[in-house]
């Protein structure tokens, strides 16, 4: 596998284990309502993470009313840089339960950096 492949791989893997987090639909699970594109590398199931990128925020979720954008990065998560980071070591940061807040530090395409907090919903039907 060339180095591309795993790239690739990992950043695939990374996004499934990220979105699964931020969308969660288990019965109690918290919902934000986004999805990220991530940018890693190392081993698959667990890169290091070089940027998170918000690809998609669903109207009228949590993220949304927070004031999370499309194309916004998020460069820490409850404080803990996103850049060099484990993808793993983040990972439970983003399960919250229905209620519970995350601190999100979003960096906006104008390169202005905002610390956000998000309360996690009940998924929508």
């Amino acid at each position: 596998m060339t180095v591309v492949q795993r790239t690739l791989l990992a950043a695939t893997l990374l996004a499934a284990a990220l979105t699964s987090s931020l969308t969660a639909q288990a019965a109690g699970s918290g919902y934000l309502g986004l999805n990220v594109a991530v940018s890693g590398e190392g081993l698959p199931w667990n890169p290091t993470l070089k940027s998170v990128r918000i690809a998609k925020v669903v109207p009228g979720s949590p993220a949304a009313k927070a004031g999370i954008t499309d194309g916004d990065f998020i460069v820490a998560i409850e404080g803990k840089p996103v850049e060099g980071a484990k993808a793993n070591d983040l990972k439970p940061y983003m399960e919250r339960e229905i209620g519970q807040a995350v601190q999100l530090a979003i960096k906006k395409p104008s390169g202005e950096v905002k610390t956000l907090s998000v309360v996690a919903g009940p998924k929508p039907e």
